[in-house]
């Protein structure tokens, strides 16, 4: 049990069990304060996405505001929020990347904390965010050999999490790609890694879901419902950058 003690000292005394530690009342105060602005940041960014949702953004520019990031850290909490309402709701993903477009513009950079370092955005905090994310499916220690283990081994539950889980980052990337925030170079990227890490269904749907993948030779752009059948991605990629298409905003690896 911790017990706190002030008194109209500098000084403040934190006890635990049997012991007691004495620190300087600035210090304490400092840390209570910068983890309740922490606790604030998620809070206003949850209220964010709830309107995102609702679509209402009326009060979006106030709530920026309040929020007011001056640290990568902070930048990087809202990005995580963010991503994890949209990973662990798939049906509101669509809203998150629209908030997420809204951010991008609304939020100013910060200074680099290296010299010549480039200037610290949100989007750059979202996409190392979404960019963890996607690799730890394939490093998590309860999906090894790309899922491939596991269904050799009867773990019927366990992968069928993991398939719900590369579905939301398939369908978030996607929504990403669709508004100009994921380029091209990174969108064939995540397909690679898809396909050679037993995840073509997942690569498929990808594609499709971005329109790569034309219905009845009719090519279409922009999000579509995933196909009821595994479909050959063949020459998709290369098709699909013959094609024309628009580069996006970066052909660089996620948050780079």
């Amino acid at each position: 049990m911790s017990m706190i003690q002030s008194s109209g000292s500098s000084m403040v005394q934190v006890q635990h069990n049997s012991d007691l530690i004495t620190i300087p009342k600035d210090v304490f105060l400092t840390c209570a304060s910068a983890q309740g602005r922490m606790n604030d940041i998620e809070v206003n960014t949850c209220v964010l996405i709830q309107d995102s949702i609702a679509g209402d953004a009326s009060r979006m520019e106030w709530i920026i505001a309040q929020i007011n990031p001056k640290q990568q850290v902070e930048l990087e909490l809202m990005a995580q929020v963010i991503v994890s309402k949209a990973l662990e709701e798939p049906q509101n993903a669509k809203a998150c990347v629209s908030l997420s477009g809204a951010l991008k513009l609304l939020l100013p950079a910060l200074p680099a904390r290296e010299k010549h370092k480039k200037a610290e955005t949100f989007m750059h905090a979202l996409l190392d965010v979404f960019q963890t994310e996607f690799e730890f499916i394939f490093t998590d220690p309860s999906s090894p050999s790309g899922f491939q283990e596991q269904e050799a081994h009867g773990g019927d539950g366990a992968v069928g999490k993991d398939q719900k889980r590369v579905r939301a980052i398939v369908h978030f990337a996607g929504h990403l790609y669709c508004h100009g925030l994921l380029g091209k170079g990174v969108m064939s990227q995540m397909v690679q890694d898809l396909v050679d890490n037993g995840q073509s269904e997942a690569a498929n749907e990808f594609m499709w879901f971005i329109g790569a993948v034309p219905n009845n030779g009719t090519p279409h752009h922009g999000p579509r419902s995933p196909p009821h059948g595994p479909r050959n991605l063949g020459t998709v990629l290369e098709d699909h950058e013959d094609a024309g298409d628009s580069e996006g905003p970066s052909s660089e690896p996620l948050g780079s």
